[in-house]
């Protein structure tokens, strides 16, 4: 018997440059997270965006998985089949660990993962070197749906989101700010907070949340342990976020320097993105950074 799934586009951003490019040319740049799939065009000569899409979906039955609803974007997003010039598949899925570069192994990965986490079943550990940075990025991804998405564009390119914030948060205006600066990257059912100090990374990690007060108390908690004042630490707040969401209405309430992030600097945008702030797809276009 099919399933049915509510399933349809959230945003659909392209405009009559599309038609006139030669995609061969482009990334395909694919963000899969918790009920999202996304992807942006990248054209790289310009370094411009031409079109973006984002798919928002729930199960009927919660048990199944993100991979039956994705094979439903498949079957009726035909872009998605384009020779692009290469495909960058990058997941919002799941929490890793930073480890120093000096100390690094690929053998190791799986015991530095699961040091800070459990084995999960079906997981496929794999790890980013991020350019500039000291340390690896070693994170685990749904076996399963790592390897469907690789075979359905014939990709290898996988990074996990949060090596494209960390090379994305280095070009923020404010990002060497004397009283510290903190990101806080906010998905469905979890945020990812990375706090910096004199342009040196102090903390990088995710954490769950059910309300606005559980991400206020995340944030507070993490700075003062870190031995800074959340009245003098500015903080950038990015995710699919509107002012009227809880989430920013608690934030606003308790930490006077809060902002959005910012759009990423130094790229072009069709004029209809810009109509779309730039923190509801900060961690989209980042990923432009990764090819």
């Amino acid at each position: 018997m099919p399933v049915a799934y509510n399933i349809h586009p959230a945003f659909t951003v392209d405009d009559e440059t599309l038609l006139e490019t030669d995609l061969t040319a482009c990334h395909l740049l694919v963000l899969v997270g918790s009920g999202t799939f996304s992807y942006v065009v990248y054209e790289p000569v310009a370094k411009k965006f031409l079109a973006l899409k984002s798919y928002h979906f729930q199960p009927q039955k919660i048990a199944l998985a993100d991979l039956e609803m994705i094979e439903e974007v498949f079957e009726v997003d035909k872009l998605l089949f384009t020779a692009f010039r290469s495909v960058l598949l990058a997941f919002d899925t799941g929490s890793g660990v930073l480890v120093p570069q000096q100390y690094f192994n690929a053998g190791l990965k799986k015991d530095y993962l699961h040091l800070v986490q459990p084995e999960k079943v079906q997981e496929a550990v794999l790890s980013d070197l991020i350019y500039g940075q000291p340390f690896v990025n070693v994170y685990s991804l749904d076996k399963d749906l790592v390897g469907f998405l690789r075979k359905e564009f014939s990709s290898d390119l996988v990074i996990h989101a949060s090596s494209a914030l960390l090379l994305a948060y280095p070009m923020d205006f404010d990002f060497n700010n004397e009283k510290g600066i903190a990101f806080v990257e906010v998905q469905r059912n979890a945020i990812t907070i990375t706090i910096y100090k004199a342009g040196k990374l102090l903390i990088h990690q995710e954490a769950e949340y059910q309300s606005g007060l559980d991400v206020v108390y995340t944030v507070v908690n993490t700075l003062r342990l870190l031995g800074m004042d959340e009245k003098e630490v500015k903080v950038k707040l990015s995710g699919a976020l509107v002012k009227d969401n809880a989430v920013y209405q608690e934030m606003y309430k308790f930490i006077p320097n809060l902002e959005w992030a910012q759009r990423l600097p130094g790229f072009s945008y069709i004029s209809k993105m810009q109509e779309i702030p730039g923190y509801y797809f900060h961690n989209l276009y980042a990923l432009a950074l990764c090819v």
